[in-house]
């Protein structure tokens, strides 16, 4: 006599549960966003160091720019201050002036080897330089053209990026510690670099130094 088959559920084979379920997904949710989480923070970390070391690069630069402009007015029997060689045909003034701000950069499509120009109505405020950044004309932002090369003037085959430059012009000042006075030092100048990076972030740096006419110091 055949007998039907009867199926039978056993008792040691158990299903997951909706709340099993859940609570699987909810710890591969988190698994998973802790990975993300870290290599985004690795990420960031690579391009923060990498914008660190071209502003540094860059601050360097602008600087040794000026002292390079300092130099060749020595030679030239110019004024050690003068921008004569550099500056455009449209300004009038001739020396770098206290309390300023100026672009400087390599000039690579004229027969000036540098280009300096004044800023008007720069500060450091984050809204000035913002507003200055995105400026058409030559400003503060920087491109690379197409050698890679960073340029102040944006115009033509560039590629805009998301950084700054300038500087900034000071009198040098000494003090007197007796009488806790500020003494005007002359012939000298304190430049300080700033270069700005709006790449995810809104980031200044700077870089201070001393430019003197150290020829007749």
């Amino acid at each position: 006599m055949q007998y039907p088959y009867i199926l039978r559920q056993h008792p040691d084979k158990k299903g997951f549960t909706v709340l099993e379920l859940m609570v699987g997904i909810v710890v591969f949710t988190l698994g998973f966003l802790g990975a993300y989480l870290l290599v985004d923070s690795a990420s960031s970390a690579s391009i923060r160091a990498r914008d660190e070391v071209i502003g540094a690069n860059i601050m360097r630069e602008q600087i040794e720019l000026l002292k390079n402009l300092r130099d060749t007015n020595w030679i030239q029997f110019r004024s050690w201050s003068s921008i004569e060689l550099a500056k455009p045909a449209i300004e009038t003034e001739n020396t770098l002036q206290p309390d300023s701000y100026y672009i400087i950069a390599n000039d690579f499509n004229a027969g000036k080897s540098i280009h300096i120009e004044k800023l008007s109505g720069m500060s450091l405020s984050r809204e000035t330089i913002a507003e200055e950044f995105q400026k058409n004309a030559p400003s503060i932002r920087l491109c690379t053209d197409t050698l890679g090369r960073y340029v102040h003037d944006c115009t033509g085959m560039v590629n805009k990026t998301n950084y700054a430059s300038f500087l900034r012009i000071e009198p040098l000042v000494t003090e007197n510690t007796v009488t806790n006075t500020a003494i005007p030092v002359a012939g000298g100048y304190k430049v300080t670099a700033f270069f700005a990076n709006f790449n995810k972030w809104y980031h200044i740096a700077s870089m201070s130094t001393i430019i003197t006419d150290w020829k007749n110091q």
